[in-house]
């Protein structure tokens, strides 16, 4: 394990904001869970319902990112990070247009920060949300 130390004051914990619904540019995205309560140790398969905002139409203009439909990058709050409080995950194939799906586990229960990454005709979109896992 590499520690460092960073010189500096310490910031303050990122606000917990559990709203399902955020709007990044010209993308409105609408984050569900297959269940209504994300368990610790359960699969789960999380949601993006991707519309314009203009019209509130599922987008049709997602390209690959990094070769797959989207990333999901997840990180556990906490204040010693270790590698089993990060995860990854690559889109499911198959999904309808406008949507992009993740299945995935979390280890530990807590307060999980996630960020979907889609490519929208070109322009890198970063969806992030944070879950309550029980």
């Amino acid at each position: 394990m590499l520690k460092t130390q960073i010189p500096g004051t310490a910031t303050s914990p990122a606000k917990v904001d559990l709203n399902t619904t955020k709007t990044f540019g010209n993308t409105k995205a609408l984050l569900t869970a297959s269940q209504p309560i994300i368990k610790a140790g359960e699969e789960v398969t999380l949601m993006f319902n991707l519309q314009n905002t203009a019209n509130n139409q599922p987008i049709t203009d997602l390209q690959a990112y990094l070769g797959e439909r989207g990333h999901l990058v997840i990180i556990k709050q906490s204040s010693q990070l270790t590698a089993a409080d990060y995860i990854h995950a690559h889109a499911i194939k198959g999904t309808p247009a406008g949507q992009v799906h993740f299945m995935t586990s979390f280890p530990k229960p807590g307060k999980y920060k996630l960020w979907g990454q889609f490519n929208r005709n070109g322009k890198i979109i970063r969806a992030n949300f944070w879950v309550n896992v029980v």
